[in-house]
């Protein structure tokens, strides 16, 4: 009976069910059409908002303007998380910030406290074990038969009072390769790698001289290999290199410091704002140039040579806080027993008055002219000194003894000093020395170098030599022990102390301008093997306030990469750069390679007359790789990218052909390198050049700071022969076409539903106001 009801449409009851059905139908169209009107809205909002933004920009612009005006807080710019500093509030309540290194953490190894010998030779025992890719710990050399014919063992090179050798590092790619040097008793030394000698802390109470070079150590183990890395957590990489690297005459390249309020920009409190060692200058370098440099570079780092004396000042002469026990002396020298003892002595004290040389007054070159030193009146005595905590010395710069020995078996003694001439016109040189080199610290420096031959050439591999003292803010070069002279190489010389000087701004002089000096490691290591050597004075005491260690430390950090950088060919490097060789050279920009139909993509470059390159594959190349971003890759950059591995192709020069310098510099000539991309890829070639000189200067970078050039590649392959053009064209009709026709045909049947549901319902309404009327 009710189903009979509800099927038969005359029933009552089937009117009200279905009428009802009717108004929700409605009602849900209605919102469908409501739906539909909101987002039109919608889309019209969208389309209108930028136009609103438009309008809003100049406003807000204004508004960050005139905040900037007044400057920014530290924490405002760089990473809230304190990876590169770290602010709170002092007890007075106001804002105080510190450096924060992004390895352990500790108070030395962040260096806010001075390291000890035991502290330092651990850290680098636990770097070389952690990073034995890149470095290998040593203590003194093996010893044997050195460049002078002595034999000397591993006791040899120990320290006179507490028997240490100097710990050291060997540095570079794959240091367990390459070949094995049995007197030094380091791995890894390749040919075709220069080698540079970084050494600290000579004089014993310089105790800065150690942490500079140690964090130049930390630097290398946690950045290398990593790949780009964002070190102040501003969202930009590599954007602020060591020293003035855009030209504009400001070390703060992407000018954050700048950007600071006037009290944060002389963080270092020198009373200068935004210089070296401030908040935001030169903190964002390139870790890829970094490990290039590691890969192409042997580096011998000895951040303590004197372990005798700074132990003996540390812990006996000026005991801690030595800033207040010693603040204008300190031990300087090693721990030399200079006495006449005919009797035992039961104590083995050390005699303060009387005892140790002076590391730095004693290397061989033009040793014994009482230049800044104190020689021997008498051989084996010493003059006393007065009071060295006060600063008030003699035999403080005590240059060592004599040489009694005839060194070349003529009869004669000390008839033929290190001096790079035949003094005594027997057709041999420097063969006969009055003294000099007599301690193991400066032993173990002379036969480092002179046992260190890769290519068996009889000569020292080291080109550029870097020693750190301590203190004055100065770049010193060759030579020390004469005033009034220069070096063959001075202008050289000049220039590469001008660009550390810049890092730095510290003041650019000769060695003897300051002071002259006898048995200097600079005047050594330049006038018996030509290297180019540097001391760095760093700081402005000798024993530096803890407080200042690492914004002094950070500030000269850059000194040694670029030291590093020119020690292929430190004379030709300079060259170069004073004629602006390397900076009106270039690679062609994307927007100028001329991409073939078919075929490799050539790449050119203009480079100077005067830059004679070296066309092996190895050492001059186009470094490219092909990436194809996919949409969530969009927006991939060179740290996202670091992982993509690079290939090279080499150069060839284009004869005959000239090309336009940059800066209106001349005519140059063209190399071009052929790179192999395959007509069927599509997507974006990055490359970027290095190019070698015959002369040894290794890898001039284009463009510079480890960047690269940004190129896109279209689809260049043919599609195929006239059958598979039309078999093509054919799919595309039938599912493209026909999947259009389909969508019509749904669409069109959705719309006579819809037609059907109004008719329907409007009938029913109308139905219903006629049955309202009737009652």
């Amino acid at each position: 009976m009710l189903f009979s009801l509800l099927s038969d449409q005359s029933s009552p009851l089937w009117g009200l069910l279905h009428r009802r059905d009717a108004l929700k139908r409605g009602r849900v169209l209605a919102k469908s059409v409501a739906m539909r009107f909101e987002s039109r809205k919608s889309s019209l909002t969208i389309l209108i908002l930028p136009f609103l933004l438009s309008l809003l920009s100049p406003i807000v612009s204004s508004t960050y303007t005139q905040d900037s005006d007044e400057g920014l807080d530290p924490w405002e710019i760089w990473d809230e998380d304190g990876d590169y500093i770290y602010c709170e509030v002092s007890g007075e309540g106001n804002p105080v910030c510190d450096y924060v290194f992004p390895w352990d953490d500790g108070e030395i190894l962040q260096f806010k406290e001075y390291h000890t010998y035991e502290t330092m030779k651990t850290r680098m025992m636990v770097l070389a074990q952690e990073n034995s890719d890149i470095f290998e710990f040593h203590e003194g050399l093996n010893g044997g038969l050195n460049a002078r014919g002595e034999d000397t063992t591993a006791d040899t090179y120990e320290g006179w009072y507490y028997g240490h050798s100097s710990p050291w590092l060997k540095i570079t790619g794959d240091v367990q390769g390459g070949e094995y040097n049995a007197f030094n008793g380091d791995n890894g030394n390749y040919e075709d790698r220069p080698d540079i000698m970084i050494v600290g802390n000579h004089h014993a109470r310089e105790w800065m001289s150690v942490q500079t070079p140690v964090l130049f150590m930390e630097t290398v183990a946690h950045y290398y290999g990593g790949g780009p890395v964002d070190n102040d957590g501003d969202g930009l990489i590599d954007e602020d290199p060591w020293g003035d690297a855009d030209g504009d005459g400001q070390v703060d390249d992407d000018g954050d410091c700048l950007s600071l309020d006037p009290a944060w920009q002389d963080s270092n409190g020198d009373g200068k704002p935004c210089n070296p060692g401030d908040f935001g200058v030169d903190e964002d370098f390139s870790e890829v140039e970094l490990t290039n440099l590691v890969d192409n570079r042997e580096i011998y780092l000895i951040p303590m040579l004197n372990v005798d004396g700074n132990i003996y000042d540390r812990e006996v002469f000026c005991p801690a806080p030595a800033w207040e026990s010693c603040p204008s002396g300190g031990w300087r020298k090693n721990l030399r027993n200079n006495g006449v003892e005919p009797l035992p002595d039961p104590n083995e004290q050390v005699d303060e008055d009387c005892d140790g040389v002076d590391l730095n007054r004693n290397y061989q070159f033009e040793w014994g002219w009482p230049l800044g030193a104190t020689v021997p009146l008498i051989p084996g005595t010493c003059t006393p000194a007065e009071d060295e905590r006060a600063g008030i010395t003699n035999n403080d710069v005590y240059t060592g003894p004599y040489d009694t020995t005839d060194n070349d078996g003529d009869g004669l003694v000390n008839e033929d000093n290190v001096d790079g001439e035949d003094d005594d016109n027997d057709g041999q040189t420097d063969e006969d020395w009055a003294g000099g080199n007599s301690e193991p610290e400066t032993k173990f420096i002379q036969d480092m170098t002179e046992m260190n031959d890769d290519n068996n050439d009889g000569a020292s591999e080291f080109k550029a030599t870097l020693t750190y003292h301590s203190y004055s803010e100065l770049v010193l070069y060759p030579w020390g022990h004469c005033t009034g002279c220069q070096t063959t190489d001075h202008d050289q010389l000049v220039y590469h102390g001008d660009q550390m000087a810049e890092m730095t701004d510290y003041t650019n002089m000769q060695s003897s301008d300051l002071y002259p000096t006898t048995g200097d490691f600079c005047d050594w290591h330049y006038g018996v093997h030509g290297s180019y050597c540097y001391t760095m004075e760093i700081g402005t005491a000798f024993h530096q306030h803890e407080d200042d260690i690492d914004h002094i430390a950070v500030r000269n950090n850059g000194v040694a990469f670029y030291m590093i950088k020119i020690a292929d060919n430190p004379r030709e490097r300079a060259d170069l750069e004073m004629a602006n060789v390397v900076k009106n050279q270039f690679i062609e920009q994307p927007s100028e390679v001329s991409i073939p139909s078919s075929g490799d993509v050539p790449v050119e470059m203009c480079l100077d007359n005067s830059f004679a390159i070296d066309l092996t594959k190895q050492n001059s190349h186009v470094m490219y790789r092909m990436v194809k971003p996919s949409r969530q890759q969009s927006d991939f950059g060179p740290r996202e990218w670091f992982t993509e591995s690079w290939s090279m192709t080499d150069f060839s020069v284009v004869k005959g052909e000239t090309c336009e310098l940059l800066n209106d510099s001349g005519q140059g000539y063209r190399v071009v390198a052929n790179i192999p991309i395959s007509d069927d890829e599509n997507g974006f070639l990055h490359y970027k050049a290095m190019v070698s000189t015959l002369g040894g200067t290794q890898k001039i970078e284009y463009p510079p700071n480890s960047q690269y050039h940004e190129l896109k590649i279209e689809y260049r392959a043919p599609f195929g022969n006239i059958f598979g053009s039309l078999l093509l064209f054919s799919t595309v009709v039938v599912f493209v076409w026909g999947g259009l026709g389909v969508c019509l045909r749904m669409m069109m049947e959705d719309q006579k539903d819809i037609d059907a549901v109004l008719i329907q319902d409007s009938i029913l309404i109308e139905a219903e106001e006629i049955e309202e009327g009737s009652s």
